[in-house]
Formats: structure tokens, C-alpha cells, sequence
């Protein structure tokens, strides 16, 4: 049972958030730039290599991500503890007890992601516009591509919920198996390992491997609702004149605001089910680096605070 208490969990999360957040938003961003409409023109020459813009100004969008990464990542562990803790609690008094611990584990992941994404949806409409906007060729040099996102979503304040549904329908099934799989293959780690409680070491290598192997199976299976929520969130970024001049302010046959299937659909009529797995290598690297990092860091931060209070 967990005896941590709130602050421990909080300090935790923020450096999780900040250690994961700041290693993988480069690649995020190249996942961003492949998923969009925009990458057969822009991103890649007409003989079909990678163009340099692909790679520049890889921290673009990453101030939203800083602020709501870590409100979020401190919501969804107070409430992810919370709720095993409940579990726990519920067993030892003889309640549950049928109930397998790997469902506690995802109804726990449930309620902590719908939480989390209520913070995290329009930080990351922010930071998927900012990630793919560039100035015009004669623009004198103005304020940084947050900023500019910031000034032109002022004006639509509710395109900041866009893709909030195709965010959940991603998130929810992905952190619920993430930290299923996770509990999982750590328990199996450390009953291999035969590892004492008292040996910390052991058990951060074994969070490390069991997160990472766990987030890299996940992420895959979503890549498609993935590019989904890229390109609804980049067409709202249209309709507010936050993409890229040379678009003109609009994605090419499709309007600025459409549901999830018909952004589906359109991508299948023009790109096939590659369409829709576009950068899915990429996000699986990126899943078992993030994940890694953001729960091995969370738990090893954790584990040191409360040694350190207990000094």
C-alpha cells in the first residue's frame, strides 16, 4: 500500500513531467510535421528526401507543453495513487476481492487520464500549431511561435478544445493498457530478479524496462487516432490563421472544422492506411523513451523524497 503523501506525489510528477517532456519534444515535433497534411509538401523534397525545415526549430510549442505538462502530470499521479490507494483499502477490508488487480490498475488510469486531459487539451492545440508554423519568407523577425499562438487563439478561445474527444478516445485506452502492461511486466521483473524491497536499484531498472517495453507496445496501436487529433487540431490552427501563410490559412479540400471520421476518411481516400500509421516508428521510439523516462523518474523521485523526509 502506498505511503507517500501529496506533496511527495506532486514534486514527483513535476519532475517526471519536466525530465520526459523536455527529452521527447524534438521527436514529437518531427512526429507532428510527418502526421500533418502538410508533409508530402513541405516537409520532403520532390524526389522524396527529408527537407531540413522537417528538423528546425524542434523546441517550438514547447511553453504550453512546460506548463500544462506538469498540472497535468501532477493531476493524473495524485489521482492514479488515489485511486489504488482506494483499491487497496477496499481488499484489505474484504471488499473487491474478485476483482483482478490489473482492471484496479486500469480503472485507476481512467480516472487519473480523464483528469488530466481536462488540463492538458488546449496546451496541446498550442503547442501542435506552433510545432508546424513557420513566418513568411519577408516577415521581419516577430515573437516565438507560441507566442504567435497564443495572440491568434485569443480571438477563439473554445479552438482550444478541439480534438478533445479524438485526445480522450487516444489517451484513455493508451494509459489504461500503458500502466496495465506496466504494472505487469514490473511485477514479472521483479519476481524473475527475485528483488529484496529494500533494493531501490533493482526496482527503478525494472520501472524503467516495464514502463518503456509498456509504453512502446501501446503507442502503436493508437498511431492512427493519433494523426487524427494532429490534423484536427491543425485545422482549427487554419481557421484562426495560426498555420502556415503559404496554406493560406487552410488545409487544402478539407474545411477547418470536421469530426474526427471525416478527417479519417479523408486521409484513407488520399493516402491509404499508410495515411493513418504515418510515423508510427517514430512514435513508438518516442513512447518508450517518454514513458521510461516520465514513470521511472516519477518513481525514483518519489522514492527520494520520502527517504529524504525520513531523515
Amino acid at each position: 500500500m502506498s505511503t507517500f503523501n501529496g506533496l511527495e506525489i506532486t514534486t514527483a510528477s513535476i519532475i517526471a513531467a519536466l525530465a520526459s517532456e523536455g527529452a521527447i519534444h524534438p521527436m514529437d515535433t518531427v512526429i507532428t510535421r510527418m502526421q500533418s497534411p502538410m508533409y508530402s509538401s513541405v516537409y520532403k523534397h520532390l524526389n522524396g528526401t527529408l527537407s531540413r525545415t522537417l528538423f528546425n526549430g524542434l523546441y517550438q510549442g514547447f511553453g504550453p507543453t512546460f506548463v500544462a505538462g506538469t498540472l497535468s502530470s501532477a493531476a493524473f499521479f495524485t489521482a492514479y495513487e488515489a485511486s489504488k490507494t482506494a483499491f487497496d483499502n477496499a481488499q484489505s477490508a474484504g471488499y473487491l476481492l474478485d476483482v483482478p488487480r490489473p482492471l484496479m490498475h486500469v480503472a485507476s488510469s481512467a480516472v487519473a487520464e480523464l483528469l488530466a486531459c481536462a488540463i492538458q487539451n488546449p496546451a496541446e492545440v498550442l503547442k501542435q500549431n506552433a510545432q508546424v508554423y513557420q513566418r513568411p519568407v519577408n516577415a521581419r523577425r516577430g515573437p516565438s511561435p507560441t507566442v504567435e499562438m497564443l495572440r491568434q487563439f485569443r480571438k477563439y478561445p473554445s479552438s482550444l478544445w478541439a480534438g478533445y474527444g479524438a485526445l480522450v478516445a487516444s489517451q484513455l485506452p493508451s494509459m489504461c493498457l500503458t500502466f496495465c502492461l506496466y504494472e505487469m511486466f514490473k511485477e514479472g521483473l521483479l519476481e524473475r530478479w527475485k528483488t529484496d524491497k529494500n533494493d531501490i536499484r533493482q526496482q527503478l531498472e525494472a520501472t524503467v524496462l516495464g514502463a518503456g517495453a509498456a509504453g512502446g507496445c501501446a503507442s502503436w496501436f493508437f498511431v492512427p487516432i493519433h494523426v487524427v487529433k494532429t490534423r484536427m487540431r491543425l485545422a482549427v490552427g487554419g481557421q484562426t490563421g495560426s498555420t502556415r501563410s503559404s496554406l493560406e490559412g487552410k488545409q487544402p479540400g478539407l474545411p477547418s472544422r470536421v469530426g474526427a471520421f471525416a478527417i479519417a476518411r479523408d486521409v484513407l481516400r488520399k493516402e491509404g492506411v499508410a495515411g493513418l500509421f504515418r510515423g508510427s516508428t517514430l512514435t513508438c521510439v518516442a513512447a518508450v523513451v517518454g514513458s521510461g523516462l516520465y514513470i521511472g523518474c516519477y518513481e525514483g523521485a518519489k522514492i527520494y523524497l520520502c527517504n529524504y523526509q525520513a531523515l
